[in-house]
């Protein structure tokens, strides 16, 4: 099963990017997505980065729009600003962009200027990562806690007032790594004094290392998060993540079912263990723990699809499309999400839905062939073979083009008899 594949590793691009989404690190996926070479994406790797991209950046807006309010009940007009200029910038939804527009517009009639800050995710190349345009100093213009709160934005409540209360050296380090600065982030953990080394410092010294491919260190920190704070859900989902990516699955469900019996993030808990079963072949069971992490709560994208083509392979068709229906539509005008469109197209209903689908997202990616490729199919199936029959013969002649698609492409034009 190709989707399997994908979830437990084997070189899948977004994995780092999946991870932050399971564990809402909003403003992680978008720092890791600027970083990926889309170029080098499948198109279903890049269909899958842009709702993350999408959910993330909507998400960081929600949370800013909300600080924003709160700081402007509050009269703190240019903070109020800040959250509304960035609410502006992460929005995809376009009912979030109006409403941080509004807002913003609100803030400069009452205080007549407003401090524009610059994008918390940082821009990503080839040689490494840069935090967000810094200046000579190093310091992106704010102050240390504002960085914080926006760093911690997907945190829990209860966590961001324990990092509120941190040693300054540890918030320094921590900063630096959400910045991208890996190896300074790691010099300054280091730095940081034995007495302030609780289950946050290893938590977040930990889930460096990983980042930086030091597993065996990371995976050292992460345990002894976890020693000091036996109810560190997020060091053990990261524990987790890392045994599925290594494929050590016995290891993996374990810590699951631990967590499971002391009521410690059910939805995740129940979402790989339909992952593992799936791996294993049992897909009952894999059905059930699908259920059980949607009833839990939110749950990622790689459950909703997995949950849906286990169902759909099962002939429970109309589950499999409500579940579908779920994932957030695509494009600037909406529509139904590729996912969705390709269920349509496979069961031929609501083509002309799914066709549209496909072409608001070929737009979007112009250099993909699988889109044209799949507007071809829906041009067939929809009975328009002239149509249908010369834009396959034109996926064909695009350069490159994946071995499995001109397979594909090839077959169906047999089957029209060239």
């Amino acid at each position: 099963m190709g989707l399997l594949n994908k979830i437990f590793g084997g070189g899948d691009p977004l994995s780092t990017l999946k991870r932050a989404l399971s564990q809402q690190r909003w403003a992680d996926v978008l720092r890791e997505g600027e970083c990926l070479d889309r170029e080098s994406l499948p198109g279903h790797s890049l269909a899958e980065l842009e709702s993350g991209l999408e959910l993330a950046g909507n998400r960081l807006a929600e949370i800013n729009l909300a600080e924003g309010e709160a700081c402007f009940r509050a009269g703190e007009e240019e903070r109020a600003g800040e959250h509304f200029t960035l609410a502006g910038q992460y929005a995809r939804a376009t009912e979030l962009k109006e409403r941080a527009e509004q807002l913003l517009n609100d803030v400069r009639s009452s205080s007549g200027k407003v401090t524009t800050p610059a994008s918390v995710a940082s821009s990503c190349c080839t040689s490494g990562c840069q935090s967000s345009t810094p200046d000579e100093t190093g310091d992106i213009g704010w102050d240390m806690e504002t960085r914080l709160e926006l760093a911690l934005s997907s945190y829990p409540l209860e966590w961001m007032e324990r990092y509120a209360g941190a040693g300054i050296e540890f918030k320094k380090a921590l900063l630096m790594s959400h910045d991208g600065l890996l190896r300074e982030a790691l010099v300054a953990f280091e730095a940081v004094a034995e007495s302030f080394r609780d289950d946050l410092y290893y938590f977040e010294r930990g889930s460096l290392l990983v980042r930086m491919d030091d597993h065996r260190k990371g995976r050292k920190d992460l345990e002894r998060a976890i020693e000091l704070n036996p109810r560190h859900e997020l060091a053990m989902e990261t524990l987790v993540s890392l045994d599925l990516s290594a494929r050590k699955l016995p290891a993996a469900e374990s810590r699951l079912h631990s967590m499971l019996s002391s009521a410690i993030a059910p939805a995740f808990c129940c979402s790989r263990l339909a992952m593992i079963s799936a791996a294993k072949g049992d897909e009952a069971s894999a059905i059930r723990f699908g259920e059980q992490a949607i009833a839990a709560g939110a749950v990622d994208m790689e459950t909703l699809v997995l949950q849906s083509s286990l169902l759909e392979k099962g002939g429970r068709l109309d589950e499999a499309e409500r579940l579908l229906a779920t994932l957030p539509g695509g494009g600037c005008g909406g529509g139904a999400h590729v996912l969705l469109a390709e269920f349509w197209l496979r069961q031929g209903k609501s083509l002309k839905k799914a066709l549209e689908s496909f072409k608001g997202t070929s737009r979007q990616d112009m250099e993909n062939p699988r889109w044209p490729m799949r507007i071809a199919q829906t041009y067939l199936a929809l009975g328009w073979r002239k149509d249908g029959q010369a834009m396959m013969k034109k996926v064909l002649l695009i350069p490159g083009l994946d071995d499995i698609l001109r397979q594909e492409a090839e077959e169906i034009l047999e089957s029209l008899g060239k």
